[in-house]
C-alpha cells in the first residue's frame, strides 16, 4: 500500500510539473493538465496518504488534523487552480486561501501535537516554513500582470494616441466626410468612448493624485475588476451600454448612408462589436468584465482611432 501511495504521488508530481512546464511555454493541453494533477492530488492521492498515516499511528485523537489538513489542501491548491486557470472567482478565493492555513490549521496543527509526549520541534518549525511557503506563492498568483505587461500595453495606447492625433490633424480627411449623418453618429461614438475613459481615469487616480499630461499612470492598471466596476454599473444605464448603443448606431448609419453592407460587416468586426465567441455573455461584458484596465484603455483607444478610419474609409465611397 505504501509504494503504491509513493508511485500515486510521483505520477501526480509529474502531470502537475508537466502541465506547468508547458502552461510557461504556452503549449496546447498545458491546462487540462494542471487540472487534471490537481484534481489527482487533492481527491486520490492526499486522501490515500493520509488514510494510511491514520491507520500506521492508530490515534483516534487525530482524526480531526488529518481531517483539516485535507481541507487545508483543497482550499489553498483549489485557488491555485482557479487563479492559474483564470477562472470566476479565483481572486475571493485567494483572499481565503492565504490566511487559512495560519488561522484554521496552525491553531489544530499546535493544539494536537501539543498533547504528544517528546513531540520533534523540528517537525513544528518546518510546517511554520512550508505555511510562510504557501502563503507567499498564493500572494505572488494573487498579482494580476506584470509590470512588463502593463508597460507593453501602454506602448500600444501611445501609438493609438498618436495616429489619432494625426487623423484629427487631418482636415482634408476629415472634410470629405459630407454626410452629416455619419458625421453625428461618430461624434457620438468619439464622445461615449472619451466619457469611458474619462471615468476610468478619474477612478484609478486618488484625489490628491494628479494624472499626468499624456494620461500614463501606474496605478491600479493590474486591476481586473476596475473596468467592469465603473462601466457596466446601473445595467442598461451605465457607460458601456451608451457606448455599445452608439458604436453599433454608428456602423447601421455607415450601412445606410452608403449602402455598402461589406463596409457595415466590416466595421462591426474593426470595432469588435461582435459577439460570436460566445454568444451567452454580452458585448459589455466580454470587453469589460474581468479585463485588465491597462487593456481596457488600449481597447478604447484602438476605438477612437477606428472609428476615424471608418469615417475616411465612408467619405471615398
Amino acid at each position: 500500500m505504501k509504494q503504491k501511495i509513493y508511485i500515486l504521488g510521483l505520477i501526480t508530481m509529474l502531470v502537475i510539473f508537466a502541465g506547468v512546464f508547458m502552461k510557461i511555454n504556452h503549449l496546447a493541453g498545458a491546462g487540462i493538465l494542471i487540472s487534471a494533477g490537481i484534481f489527482m492530488l487533492l481527491l486520490i492521492f492526499l486522501p490515500l496518504a493520509l488514510y494510511n498515516n491514520y491507520r500506521k499511528e492508530g490515534i483516534r485523537e487525530n482524526r480531526l488534523l488529518y481531517a483539516i489538513t485535507w481541507i487545508t489542501c483543497l482550499v489553498v491548491f483549489g485557488s491555485m487552480l482557479f487563479k492559474i486557470m483564470h477562472w470566476p472567482g479565483a481572486g475571493k478565493l485567494l483572499l481565503l486561501a492565504i490566511p487559512f492555513p495560519f488561522v484554521v490549521f496552525l491553531p489544530v496543527y499546535l493544539f494536537i501535537t501539543s498533547k504528544i509526549k517528546n513531540h520533534n520541534i523540528y517537525n513544528t518549525v518546518f510546517v511554520l516554513f512550508l505555511l510562510v511557503y504557501l502563503a507567499v506563492f498564493s500572494a505572488l498568483l494573487s498579482l494580476n500582470v506584470s509590470l512588463a505587461k502593463i508597460r507593453q500595453s501602454l506602448v500600444f495606447t501611445d501609438t493609438y494616441k498618436t495616429m489619432t492625433a494625426f487623423m484629427r490633424g487631418d482636415q482634408a480627411g476629415v472634410q470629405r466626410v459630407t454626410d452629416q449623418s455619419i458625421l453625428s453618429a461618430s461624434d457620438q461614438a468619439l464622445k461615449a468612448i472619451e466619457h469611458c475613459r474619462d471615468m476610468l481615469n478619474r477612478y484609478r487616480t486618488s484625489e490628491k493624485e494628479n494624472l499626468p499630461a499624456d494620461g500614463v499612470s501606474m496605478r491600479m492598471l493590474d486591476s481586473r475588476t476596475l473596468a467592469a466596476k465603473v462601466l457596466l454599473k446601473d445595467e442598461e444605464k451605465s457607460p458601456a451600454a451608451d457606448l455599445e448603443r452608439k458604436l453599433r448606431n454608428f456602423v447601421q448609419v455607415l450601412k445606410d448612408s452608403t449602402g455598402d453592407e461589406v463596409l457595415a460587416e466590416h466595421a462591426a468586426s474593426i470595432l469588435m462589436l461582435n459577439t460570436d465567441v460566445n454568444p451567452e455573455r454580452s458585448w459589455r461584458s466580454q470587453r469589460f468584465e474581468n479585463t485588465y484596465l491597462s487593456w481596457v484603455l488600449v481597447y478604447l483607444e484602438s476605438l477612437e482611432t477606428n472609428v476615424y478610419l471608418l469615417m475616411q474609409e465612408a467619405a471615398g465611397n
